[in-house]
């Protein structure tokens, strides 16, 4: 569901919970509270109609001809546009500006969403993921912000860049991933060539590279020739990835609550998992350590075999 969607249900009041609290999460929606504050304080100067007619007449009466017009009606209506324009103004400088072309997609737990960008460059966002981007002169500036994980199948062009809160990487014509959650940054290049810039020196990435970022740890290294990410067919993949990001990535794709009991979460795992049978998800991340799990409604705990 694109931003307009969201904000026609919720003028409407037919959001569900899921769609409010993913809507909540939008700039558009921090928008709309921001041109609500700003009407409430809005305040036009005032205008005294009477006064301004009577200076205005009294100049009036040293003219040799007079019209007859009921000044008196006139000023009282710019008045008004004074005070109409002194409001558009107002909106315009502390809401529309703000907001104007500005595009967000986004994907809730468990769901995955492929976005064809103004140049046709097409964009798939992971579970639980977010990206914004401005469609004002796009050609010339192709710019995206992403929160989460997305892949990139960009159209060949100008410079592209993808930017995050660990670092941006740029592009012109190529396939890519980039995944940014809390204490792990990947990049994954499967065409082309792609530039990392993070928090070690620039990287030049090329077909099947990845760079990599969890915690203070930073790694270069080839992939074994994935063409797409496994997630966009319905698994989730991972090479040597701390056990900590694999357990995280479990709760995003099936919206569930994990802890880890007496567990090492920095020791490295190397498998995949279904992203449609928790089960076997389940069996897939513990068997291969030794350990075990129990699950209670929405609620799994995982724990080492005695």
């Amino acid at each position: 569901m694109n931003n307009q969607q969201y904000i026609e249900k919720w003028l409407d009041g037919t959001l569900t919970e899921e769609e409010k609290a993913a809507f909540e999460k939008t700039e558009e929606f921090k928008s709309l509270q921001r041109m609500d504050a700003a009407l409430k304080h809005f305040h036009p100067k005032s205008f005294n109609a009477d006064e301004a007619f009577g200076r205005i007449k009294a100049r009036r009466q040293k003219t040799a001809k007079v019209i007859s017009v009921n000044w008196s009606m006139v000023y009282r209506i710019a008045a008004v546009l004074v005070a109409g324009i002194g409001l558009l103004f107002f909106l315009y400088s502390n809401f529309f500006r703000q907001t104007v072309n500005e595009v967000q997609y986004s994907t809730l737990a468990g769901e995955t969403k492929s976005v064809t960008l103004p140049d046709n460059t097409v964009v798939t966002l992971n579970a639980l993921s977010l990206v914004t981007f401005s469609e004002d002169n796009w050609s010339s500036n192709r710019n995206i912000k992403l929160e989460g994980e997305a892949y990139f199948d960009v159209v060949k062009g100008g410079s592209f860049k993808v930017e995050t809160s660990t670092g941006t990487v740029t592009v012109l014509g190529t396939r890519f991933t980039v995944k940014d959650r809390p204490n792990f940054y990947e990049v994954i290049c499967y065409e082309g060539r792609v530039e990392v810039k993070a928090s070690a020196e620039p990287v030049l990435l090329t077909q099947h590279d990845f760079y990599r970022e969890t915690g203070s740890a930073i790694s270069k290294s080839v992939t074994a020739g994935e063409t797409a990410p496994a997630w966009m067919n319905n698994e989730s993949s991972f090479s040597s990835v701390p056990y900590f990001e694999v357990i995280n990535e479990l709760k995003r794709q099936y919206n569930v609550s994990v802890q880890v009991k007496e567990v090492d979460t920095l020791q490295v795992f190397t498998g995949k998992f279904p992203n449609n049978n928790l089960t076997t998800a389940l069996q897939a991340v513990t068997i291969p350590l030794n350990l075990s799990y129990q699950v209670n409604g929405r609620e799994i705990v995982v724990f080492h075999d005695k």
